[in-house]
């Protein structure tokens, strides 16, 4: 992808996203991603792609470093074990 492209592959955005070509189709398919499908090819605008991304980014909070646990009363938590000292 040179800096000057205005149009990109599939392969391209998935290369910029880090993920599988498969999945960016999946996603343009779903209209989660702008792409226009001609013949068997994927095509991405630019433009459009970073837009997209923006707001996706600006519209979803940012995922926790832990998602959150669903806790059952009826289950004690297990004690550490007793380890041996270190010589």
């Amino acid at each position: 992808m040179s800096k000057g492209t205005e149009i990109l592959s599939k392969e391209e955005v998935a290369s910029m996203l880090d993920c599988e070509p498969s999945t960016v189709e999946e996603k343009a398919r779903t209209h989660e991603l702008p792409g226009v499908k001609i013949g068997r090819s994927w095509l991405f605008p630019r433009q459009a792609l970073m837009q997209r991304l923006n707001e996706m980014a600006l519209a979803e909070p940012a995922p926790s470093r832990r998602p959150n646990a669903v806790i059952n009363g009826s289950k004690k938590r297990r004690s550490l074990p007793n380890l041996p000292p270190l010589p």
